[in-house]
């Protein structure tokens, strides 16, 4: 993939910490930041998914707390099959919850 040039304004500090671990590294300025680059990406994207499956399953929990205090109000539900048992089934035919 070709590649394109920017410009980035470093404080001299980092710039220093650049040089020097570019040079015990081996490598280029640039390689190296493209490195920490696509580094921070990938974490980022990775804090981002893990939150959002966080908020789902804690809506997703509520959801089946809320479910529970229902089910556990009729008494007629008594032989029927608990919350988990039936998200189980269903993720065995294939519906379950995706996250």
């Amino acid at each position: 993939m070709p590649k394109k040039k920017v410009a980035v304004a470093l404080s001299e500090w980092l710039l220093d910490e650049l040089d020097t671990a570019a040079e015990q590294s081996r490598t280029s300025r640039s390689a190296l930041v493209e490195e920490a680059l696509a580094d921070y990406v990938v974490r980022r994207r990775t804090r981002e998914r893990d939150e959002r499956f966080r908020r789902e399953a804690t809506l997703a929990l509520e959801d089946m707390k809320s479910f529970a205090r229902e089910y556990h109000a009729d008494p007629r539900t008594e032989s029927e099959p608990s919350s988990l048992e039936k998200l189980r089934a269903l993720r065995a035919e294939g519906r379950g919850l995706t996250l």
